[in-house]
């Protein structure tokens, strides 16, 4: 891949479980298990998978908003997990986050003009008059405009306030922007507007996005690749239009096919899984998969199986491709 802006090879993350007085770790919580991706400049990949897949834990894992457990992340050639503080507030100014909740991300007691300056008094952007002008040209790149500066969260509907969210990650002019389901609390019709916005703002700055969602409509619409996530591990990962034509996961299949077609006469094929999903403190040996799959080899039980291309940069990790193309 050209000019690649982050590069992430084998990212952990384990949570410690802890017991008794003397807090004696008795076991982990593989959140993140071995994750690998590369973003180019400019390139919205997107990260899909259910609840509790391990989504949200990589990039905050990647911001440094929690400490990795193991592997590297490289911006721009730059390990982050290796930088000091100095360095890393630093990095903060070319990574963002945009949260899910734009309630809970924002101070209720600060005013809008408040929040959207933060960044800039952290980092040391502008001042006075000069500050107070790039905060509303920001808001009004995010359509909203000057009479909202003194206003509070809560006096904003939930558009409004993500957008404030959207105004404050971009103050510090970020190149890479983390977008953690940042529609997924919003109305239908609202939705829409701010996956334009992102659109519109990608295209205006020349920004790079992670879009972690479980909508994969959403994905399908604002994405260029997709890596599909199961249990801390990325199972499948290739261009949109090649993953929604031919996806060759089992579970991406499945995925796929929960996605509701606006037609009522449409023939669909609903893919159910069957089984439970494996602890992730105590995981089965081999394909983490193999509890739910419809096509459960011998192997399956017996060997993990690693992400590898296939062809056409289209990459899987499953055991049923490999015995298919023998």
């Amino acid at each position: 891949m050209s000019d690649v802006l982050l590069a992430v090879t084998g990212l952990k993350k384990y949570f410690p479980l802890k017991k008794g007085l003397l807090g004696k770790t008795y076991g982990h919580v593989k959140a993140v298990d071995g994750v690998s991706f590369a973003v180019a400049k400019g390139e919205t990949l997107g990260i899909v998978g259910e609840s509790g897949c391990g989504k949200s834990t990589t990039a905050r894992v990647i911001l440094r908003l929690i400490e990795p457990t193991a592997g590297e992340a490289l911006l721009g050639g730059r390990d982050i997990f290796a930088m000091d503080a100095r360095e890393l507030r630093q990095l903060r100014r070319r990574m963002q986050i945009v949260f899910q909740d734009p309630f809970a991300s924002l101070d209720p007691r600060m005013t809008v003009a408040d929040i959207v300056a933060e960044p800039l008094r952290v980092h040391g952007i502008a001042a006075g008059t000069e500050r107070r002008e790039l905060i509303r040209d920001l808001l009004r790149t995010v359509g909203l405009s000057d009479a909202h500066m003194g206003r509070h969260p809560h006096e904003f509907s939930g558009g409004q306030r993500q957008r404030i969210g959207i105004a404050r990650a971009l103050s510090v002019k970020p190149e890479l922007l983390f977008l953690d389901e940042p529609v997924s609390a919003l109305d239908v019709s609202i939705q829409s507007q701010i996956v334009n916005l992102f659109q519109d703002l990608q295209q205006r700055y020349g920004l790079t996005y992670i879009f972690i969602a479980h909508d994969l409509a959403v994905v399908k619409h604002i994405c260029d690749r997709i890596a599909v996530m199961y249990l801390g591990r990325v199972v499948e990962t290739a261009a949109t239009a090649e993953l929604f034509t031919r996806p060759l996961h089992p579970y991406t299949q499945a995925l796929l096919s929960a996605i509701p077609v606006p037609d009522p006469d449409a023939a669909q094929e609903r893919i159910l899984l069957a089984g439970d999903v494996p602890n992730p403190v105590d995981l089965p040996p081999g394909c983490r998969f193999q509890t739910r799959c419809r096509f459960k080899l011998p192997v399956c039980a017996a060997a993990e199986p690693e992400l590898t291309d296939v062809g056409n940069g289209h990459c899987l990790a499953c055991h049923l491709h490999r015995v298919s193309s023998n």
